[in-house]
């Protein structure tokens, strides 16, 4: 019998473990959390779809998707938003996305420091290597760009439920 995760508590992990970084007050974040499901269609082809994510099992891949909200009457800039990988779960390489101009940075050190992952480092025994994706704790996602006045920008990652 495959043990059945109620996503609720994936998710309210993950919203305590969000945080925006903006200058302005009337910013704010949401945050949902999807699953991937394989339909097939009419024709027998098989197309990836997103759906809300009541249930997961091990295995299962999850989407969290951020949506920044500016509702002021100007753009906002130099905002930053920070996302710790949910516990049980394994961040997918390369899922990290952006809506707007961002910078993706990674952390394996729970948010104390984050960098690109060409040049994220581990230490495993004396010898130093690249971070495997897997070992992520932490998206930082850089607006490199302001978010105009009453606009909305999305910023996602996919993990895979252990």
């Amino acid at each position: 019998m495959k043990k059945v995760i109620l996503i609720a508590s994936v998710t309210v992990a993950f919203l305590v473990a969000s945080s925006l970084q903006a200058k302005e007050k009337n910013v704010t974040l949401s945050s949902q959390s999807y699953k991937e499901v394989v339909v097939v269609l009419e024709n027998g082809e098989k197309e990836t779809v997103l759906k809300e994510a009541k249930k997961v099992i091990p295995g299962d891949l999850v989407v969290y998707k951020n949506s920044i909200t500016n509702h002021t009457k100007k753009s906002v800039k130099d905002m930053v938003l920070n996302n710790a990988i949910p516990k049980h779960t394994e961040y997918v390489g390369e899922s990290a996305k952006c809506a707007s101009d961002c910078e993706i940075l990674f952390s394996v050190d729970n948010g104390e420091n984050f960098e690109k992952p060409a040049e994220l480092m581990v230490i495993v025994g004396d010898k130093e290597r690249l971070a495997l994706a897997k070992e992520y704790t932490n998206v930082r996602w850089i607006l490199t760009s302001a978010l105009e006045a009453k606009s909305v920008t999305d910023v996602s990652f996919k993990t895979k439920l252990q």
